[in-house]
């Protein structure tokens, strides 16, 4: 008998001889009684501690996905912090609610007329439809933001025009006009990986701060310019210099749709520059300044009148996206946090007909639970696992790989993991305390995470051991 089972067995004694009439208070101790009987579920070729790890919760769970049998199972049912192995969540609803064939699209408009002396009386618009990958290169067939803003001028040369009597609008209306996530935290929204999803996203909504650091350890650090040149925003900066090989320690702080961003860390000495990345605050303005200075460098006159009034507009030049298949391939490959922001928007777009976090987290809730997934214990915050409100049950994940494994587009989803080892697909998910992974060892589907742990090391080697032991596991299967 365990010593919890001596524990819940003495307070059922206590409740007994105070003659508590509660009902309640007796079956939540009769349950605790029952629950301290059961085992866990380890298979011999793990030592009974292999994933315990002090001042630290650890949870794992591990199926033969063709027989069914359970061969791992510790703390399964248990609520999670899981990082980026949240974009499984997101990216396997995503293939199966949204066709993996088809693609965002960004349209450009004008309204009013054109006259005689090829003068537009009327704006120019970039109607942004969520595209994620708009002025990227990174997806091949995606071009990059200098050939994309260049394509488009030349676009609007083709209609004959030399003079607009309007101006360039970035139109994000298709999509809620937030951008970061609520529970995202003030160090992360700044930054290159949490910038927020608009239905115009430019450049994956980056730029690069580059700055001269100091001979001397200790002294102030100089910047010197952005790329894509960003004229209307203001740094301040409190960056220092830090020692050679220090790497980057800055961080760049600021909300959305704000021109004034602050900067503070160290950067190393012993280089010429040295470049970090931020988010940028309002991606559509930006897209905006960047056509009317392409369109002005090629000698077109643009007149801004703000009291020109709205019109029908004209669609005259569209833009599509990789399909939603490629982009959920390099959301999970590179672990891109901005790519999977869009697609769950995306989501909530197709389901419910708004394009929102909340209603894409609607979507893809009631969608896992129509798969007869139990969500006990289950809270989704964002579609890529920056925030720590997200929370989800190692259980949980293995059961979304179960199912996926059974439908028609699992060959995307599963060329979509990462490979660590050569008979393993895996997404990984990590944090300051947080560890994770979530795959496939060829038939066995596996999900480990790690909470609250300080010590770096022990959780790494704990998670290398389990995942070698698996490959084993494998073998033996």
């Amino acid at each position: 008998m365990t010593i919890d089972t001596i524990k819940a067995l003495n307070d059922m004694l206590i409740l007994k001889t105070m003659n508590i009439k509660n009902l309640q208070n007796f079956i939540l101790l009769f349950t605790r009684y029952f629950f301290s009987l059961t085992t866990l579920v380890i298979h011999p070729l793990f030592s009974s501690d292999f994933c315990t790890i002090d001042h630290a919760s650890v949870s794992v769970y591990a199926v033969n996905s063709e027989s069914g049998k359970v061969l791992i199972d510790q703390n399964s049912d248990l609520s999670m912090i899981p990082a980026s192995c949240m974009k499984v969540v997101t990216t396997a609803a995503a293939l199966q609610l949204l066709d993996a064939k088809s693609r965002f699209e960004t349209h450009l408009e004008y309204s009013g007329n054109i006259d005689n002396t090829k003068t537009l009386h009327g704006s120019i618009f970039i109607r942004g439809g969520g595209d994620p990958c708009l002025g990227s290169d990174r997806i091949p067939g995606s071009l990059s933001w200098k050939k994309q803003i260049e394509a488009w001028a030349t676009a609007i040369q083709n209609l004959g025009i030399n003079k607009i009597q309007g101006k360039i609008v970035g139109d994000a209306s298709k999509w809620e006009k937030a951008l970061a996530v609520p529970s995202w935290t003030w160090e992360d929204i700044g930054n290159y990986y949490g910038a927020g999803a608009c239905a115009l996203s430019f450049h994956e909504n980056l730029y690069t701060l580059i700055f001269k650091p100091a001979e001397k350890v200790g002294d102030k650090t100089i910047i010197l310019r952005t790329e894509p040149l960003l004229p209307s925003h203001t740094f301040v900066n409190e960056v220092t210099t830090g020692p050679k090989g220090s790497g980057d320690c800055a961080c760049i702080y600021g909300s959305e749709f704000s021109n004034v961003q602050y900067v503070r860390g160290t950067i190393p000495t012993g280089v010429d520059e040295f470049s970090i990345k931020g988010a940028i605050p309002d991606p559509s303005a930006f897209c905006a300044v960047l056509l009317t200075q392409e369109l002005q460098k090629r000698g077109i006159i643009i007149e801004k009148d703000d009291k020109m009034q709205e019109s029908k507009r004209i669609s005259f030049h569209t833009t599509y996206s990789p399909t939603i298949g490629e982009i959920v391939h390099w959301t999970n490959q590179l672990s891109i946090n901005l790519y999977a922001e869009h697609l769950l928007k995306k989501i909530g777009e197709v389901v419910y007909h708004e394009g929102s976090t909340a209603s894409g987290i609607k979507a893809v809730t009631n969608y896992w639970k129509s798969q007869y997934i139990d969500l006990s214990g289950f809270n989704m915050a964002d579609g890529s696992g920056l925030s720590r409100k997200n929370l989800v049950t190692t259980k949980q994940l293995v059961e979304i790989l179960l199912k996926m494994k059974k439908s028609n587009v699992f060959p995307i989803f599963f060329e979509s993991l990462p490979t660590s080892e050569v008979s393993m697909r895996a997404k990984s998910g990590a944090m300051s305390f947080i560890n994770g992974y979530v795959g496939y060892v060829d038939k066995i589907a596996f999900a480990i995470i790690v909470n609250q742990c300080s010590n770096q090391q022990d959780m790494n080697d704990k998670i290398n051991l389990f995942l070698l032991g698996l490959n084993k596991l494998n073998r033996d299967e």
